[in-house]
């Protein structure tokens, strides 16, 4: 080791000493640290670490059993996904190692302190052999993916739980069209993180005699490649093995890729006097987002199709005992035995959860990914088969209270399909635990509980005593007035509402069905007693200690919708339809007595708005109370404002501003 000031002369750098230590075991990698000023990490390819002093001294040693694949060092404050507090210093560089013991891939997560003191944070076995390791990538936030020689890319995120470090699986990406996969040399690719899920990948493609270095920008958290650049390789490693590495630059605008070859000097070129190859050194500009966002993802899914295996892209790349599940759920109901498939199911998430129990919170376990998600629904519930067929409602139920499913994951309406198999508990249950429903399927279904009402009060009016002949009538489907409630509780946008609305409710007396509900609901708010304080059932202290109000009802699914719901119901209701009820005669008296509920709800908030200027004091109060309680509890100190400041502050809005409530007379 030796300095070299670049301001000096030639002369002067040859005339500098050099320093020389011998460590106890071999060098692989050399690191410093903003965070470890005047230190050097040394790391050997068994797995050993020391930290040096610029002076070449030997500060402290950790030795280990375990064959080093790949090390990184960051700095702590880098590293996000690390507790805030706790048993990790505050000053620190942290070094992530993965290594192989046992032909298992582990992590290693090592902090050293400013006192040269080994801190390890955690040490968590992953599900990769070591014999098809390639490479691997770590982001700061926590993000890193293993990349396998079969061209399997597996990407996970480490998560904290207390002090305790664990990780989540997230999807897989089975690759293809790169030279490495099919040849298993593993030199010929690189990964290299770039911050959150954004990872740079470096290849070979083409045929032997045309080689290309192929530069893959992907966003491994949606899976999608979001740029793509193709190299020309160099003349003179042609037809030679290729070592290709990414290395990050001192700048984030640029990374560093390095191709050389590997295979031994022919004799030849010995001959010739070429005792060495030569090796090629790009600079490479990037331009990386500062975090993942679906904003960048969307439109991007065509570009990776050339780089994914035909399987992988068609499906989810299950692990043995997914795909084993898939069958038999396959298979029972192609034999039309719904239990079976359900037993097998329950069966399968009981023993997962007992296997992953034993080395991560119970909590934590990823037992369901998006892809083994849609493929379960989809075979459960089979919406290509128009007829209605048995099938186990239990597993879609279950899903849906794990919040899983998604709208997407059905080619047709989920809740048409749903509604197909007269499954209305499910259909309660996507109401209320599925965020991606389209306005759309969602008053068509309202529909089709209107349709069932107004059969069935026809039928009663008339004295029929044939109403369980009436088509589509049975006892599961809710009531009017449960379903709306459902469905006014859902988070709708007002545009594609309206739009669903023309779309499907262009029968007046529909219109006023749903009218007879809302004015009956307005009604019951109507005549509630008014509250101004709340009674001491409504207040409680939360978890700091600090007084707040809890909500109105425990159980809100037998209370009605609140008044903000039926409004923002009615007005795009009344926006669609208002022409076609004016036109109508029987409507009148519906919109006038809605009209008589609404105008003293009118007057009243009119009143208590004006209580908005002398609460707004109170309300500043408890929001700084329980900002204070949490900064406490966190071991936060809060900063006292000094009291000169303040008053100058305040005497400074006084004098800039008059006050909500503040008259001034100017007499002249």
């Amino acid at each position: 080791m030796w300095k070299e000031g670049l301001s000096s002369s030639v002369a002067d750098r040859a005339a500098q000493r050099k320093k020389a230590v011998v460590l106890p075991h071999s060098i692989s990698g050399l690191y410093i640290e903003s965070e470890l000023p005047s230190r050097v990490l040394v790391t050997s390819s068994q797995g050993d670490l020391t930290v040096l002093h610029s002076d070449l001294q030997i500060q402290a040693t950790r030795t280990s059993k375990c064959e080093s694949l790949k090390t990184f060092v960051l700095s702590r404050r880098n590293c996000t996904f690390l507790p805030s507090r706790g048993s990790v210093p505050s000053s620190a560089a942290i070094v992530i190692s993965f290594v192989t013991l046992n032909a298992n891939v582990r992590i290693q997560i090592l902090a050293v302190d400013l006192e040269d003191r080994f801190h390890e944070l955690g040490d968590i076995e992953l599900p990769i052999k070591s014999q098809s390791f390639c490479d691997v990538s770590f982001s700061g936030t926590g993000f890193f993916s293993v990349l396998l020689t079969d061209g399997t890319w597996s990407s996970f995120e480490l998560k904290r739980s207390d002090d305790t470090l664990y990780f989540n699986s997230l999807e897989n990406v089975k690759l293809t069209s790169l030279s490495f996969i099919s040849s298993s040399n593993s030199a010929e690719a690189s990964i290299l993180a770039l911050g959150s899920s954004h990872v740079l990948l470096a290849g070979l493609t083409g045929s032997t005699s045309n080689r290309e270095v192929v530069l893959l920008f992907w966003d491994l958290s949606f899976s999608v490649l979001l740029a793509s650049r193709t190299l020309p390789l160099p003349p003179y490693v042609t037809n030679e093995k290729v070592s290709i590495t990414l290395v990050g630059a001192l700048s984030s605008s640029n990374v560093l890729l390095l191709v050389s070859p590997t295979s031994v000097i022919s004799g030849r070129r010995q001959s010739q006097g070429q005792s060495s190859s030569s090796s090629s050194v790009w600079v490479v500009p990037v331009t990386v987002p500062p975090s993942s966002s679906i904003a960048n993802a969307i439109g991007r899914a065509a570009a990776a199709m050339p780089w994914l295996a035909v399987s992988d892209a068609q499906g989810d790349s299950h692990d043995a005992g997914r795909s084993k599940l898939v069958n038999e759920i396959r298979s029972a109901m192609d034999r039309n035995q719904p239990e079976n498939a359900k037993n097998a199911f329950f069966e399968w998430e009981k023993h997962t959860v007992s296997e992953n129990s034993q080395d991560k919170p119970p909590d934590t376990p990823t037992l369901y990914g998006y892809n083994f998600t849609k493929e379960i629904l989809n075979i459960v519930l089979q919406p290509s088969i128009p007829t209605k067929t048995l099938y186990p409602s239990k597993i879609v139920q279950h899903l849906l209270e794990k919040k899983v499913v998604s709208a997407g994951m059905m080619e047709a309406d989920l809740l048409g399909v749903l509604r197909s198999h007269n499954d209305w508990k499910s259909i309660s249950l996507a109401l209320t635990r599925v965020s991606d429903l389209q306005e759309a399927e969602i008053v068509e279904c309202l529909c089709f509980v209107l349709a069932r009402y107004r059969q069935a009060r026809r039928a009663t009016s008339s004295d029929a005593m044939q109403i369980d002949s009436v088509p589509g009538m049975d006892n599961e489907c809710p009531t009017l007035q449960a379903f709306l409630s459902l469905v006014l509780r859902y988070s709708c946008s007002p545009n594609p509402l309206r739009a669903a609305f023309r779309r499907y409710l262009s029968d007046v007396d529909d219109v006023i069905c749903l009218l007879e509900v809302l004015d009956s609901w307005i009604g019951q708010w109507a005549g509630r007693d008014t509250r101004l304080l709340p009674s001491n059932k409504m207040v409680k202290k939360n978890e700091l200690g600090v007084y707040i109000m809890t909500s109105e009802s425990k159980d809100s699914s037998t209370d009605i919708p609140s008044m903000l719901q039926i409004t923002f119901f009615l007005q795009c209701l009344i926006d669609t339809s208002f022409i076609n009820l004016i036109q109508t005669p029987s409507a009148h008296r519906i919109l006038r007595r809605i009209q008589a509920h609404i105008d003293p709800e009118i007057t009243y908030i009119d009143q208590t708005e004006q209580l908005r200027g002398p609460l707004e004091l109170f309300v500043k109060a408890q929001t700084k109370a329980i900002k204070e309680a949490k900064a406490a509890s966190e071991g936060i100190k809060v900063p006292i404002p000094d009291r000169k400041q303040q008053k100058k502050l305040l005497h400074e809005q006084a004098g800039a501003t008059i006050g909500l409530y503040r008259l001034e007379e100017l007499t002249l």
